[in-house]
């Protein structure tokens, strides 16, 4: 294991005595779990984050949960109180801030040296912390919880090197199959480096991703073709199952822009742009397919919601007013109801969007490839259109345009495909199913030591 950089310790314990008490507190024994993760999951900006957030929010009631979260002491930590903690404890380190091609001159070196004498693939050595990993073991170890949650690969390291000494089951929840994303990212890159430096993180990741998994006593996934392939793929027999995502329906129904097109109708992308799946697609719709759409509806715009836009982006298309970056939006749903469809045109990626649920549950309807709309159970030419090269999109979002009883008939299925089979108390339901079969390994091998956090406020 790669150590993390020599710092001073910083934690900063924060007790949420705003919370309610809620159902758990006034139950006999309720199950006390541990939740590690690398970051906060506010603001709302991203998948993980949402999906984490809301899984969370609905175990509310059913178990008591402290959150160990790793910061950057660079980034000044959201100060929003959660609902879902009745303490949060951060760890701070000096590490690397967010990416972003501005921030080169910062990672030139890391992402050498890394190369150069590291089997570790980058993306999770970045976030080695000799103080989060003490903290963990020792929280973990404490006799206070009865589970702890791995949120995310990149907190598993954490956890290794001492298993035979953990008391209590630990789980990995899974978002993505990390290393099919750097494989995916691979085999679309058109610059030769980048296509041979993303190969070796992707060899890398093969590699360590199924070591991690396997220090667990179980893995959630988001998505059964996931499990299936950490199963079949990573020969691990730990996979407990899925925890698949959840939306809420807009009670509005469908926008008007889906209701009757505009003389300029607009497309929306969403998700955040500092994520390489992300800026590849948008690049490849903005390159490939706009051009062809544009040769039927000369007005066609679109929308790019999402955090953190890269300036190379923003330089590429700073001449076409018909392409727009909101940015960071406090609520997707708004941009989103001024759209008349949404398309995911992902070539890269694991796990289950997001993005598909958010925007069905807004009635605005969706043409994403099948990468984009993997680990979802859903329909073609029934909940969305599926197409993978740029003729089928650029045909399926014309069929959209110019066709108004299927797009609206897309919108109210999509309505109701989340009403009836997405929710996130669904989720949080999967999560109690999946984890009420773990046993104990026995006592802890280690004692509170005296002052250490109690979960018990």
């Amino acid at each position: 294991m790669i150590p993390g950089p020599d710092c001073e310790k910083k934690t900063d314990k924060v007790l949420d005595s705003t919370s309610p008490r809620t159902t758990a507190e006034s139950t006999r024994d309720p199950k006390r779990i541990l939740w590690v993760r690398v970051g906060g999951c506010l603001p709302l900006n991203s998948g993980g984050r949402i999906r984490s957030h809301h899984t969370l929010t609905h175990m509310l009631g059913r178990c008591r949960l402290h959150l160990l979260e790793l910061h950057r002491e660079c980034e000044a930590p959201f100060q929003e109180q959660v609902p879902y903690a009745h303490a949060l404890e951060r760890v701070l380190f000096p590490g690397l801030p967010a990416w972003s091609p501005s921030q080169f001159a910062r990672f030139a070196w890391p992402l050498l040296r890394n190369y150069a004498t590291s089997r570790e693939p980058f993306a999770l050595e970045r976030y080695h912390s000799r103080d989060f990993f003490e903290v963990v073991k020792e929280r973990t170890l404490s006799g206070e919880f009865d589970l702890v949650v791995c949120d995310g690969l990149a907190a598993a390291a954490a956890f290794e090197g001492w298993e035979k000494q953990r008391g209590i089951p630990a789980v990995l929840f899974q978002h993505n199959v990390e290393a099919l994303i750097w494989e995916r990212l691979a085999s679309v890159r058109r610059h030769l480096i980048h296509h041979l430096y993303f190969h070796v993180l992707a060899k890398r990741m093969r590699r360590r991703e199924p070591e991690l998994c396997r220090l667990f006593d179980g893995v959630i996934t988001i998505s059964q073709e996931d499990a299936a392939y950490h199963r079949d793929s990573y020969g691990l027999s730990n996979v407990l199952g899925c925890v698949p995502a959840g939306a809420s329906t807009d009670p509005r129904g469908a926008p008007p822009y889906v209701i009757e097109v505009p003389e300029s109708p607009c497309i929306a992308f969403l998700g955040s742009m500092d994520w390489l799946p992300n800026q590849d697609a948008v690049v490849w719709f903005i390159e490939e397919i706009l051009p062809r759409l544009r040769k039927s509806i000369s007005g066609i715009r679109i929308s790019v919601i999402g955090r953190n836009p890269p300036e190379r982006l923003l330089r590429l298309t700073a001449h076409d007013a018909g392409i727009q970056f909101t940015g960071t939006v406090e609520d997707v749903s708004a941009p989103l109801r001024e759209c008349t469809l949404m398309v995911v045109p992902l070539r890269a990626g694991s796990g289950a969007r997001i993005k598909i649920l958010e925007s069905m549950a807004a009635g605005v309807p969706v043409v994403s490839t099948t990468v984009g709309a993997e680990g979802l159970p859903l329909n073609s030419n029934q909940d969305l259109l599926m197409a993978d090269d740029v003729p089928g999109i650029t045909n399926a979002i014309l069929r959209l345009l110019n066709n108004d009883e299927l797009r609206r008939d897309l919108a109210e299925n999509g309505l109701r495909r989340i009403a009836r089979d997405f929710s996130w108390s669904h989720s949080a339901d999967c999560f109690f199913q999946l984890t009420a079969g773990l046993k104990s390994r026995g006592r802890p091998a280690q004692v509170r030591a005296p002052g250490a956090y109690s979960a018990t406020p």
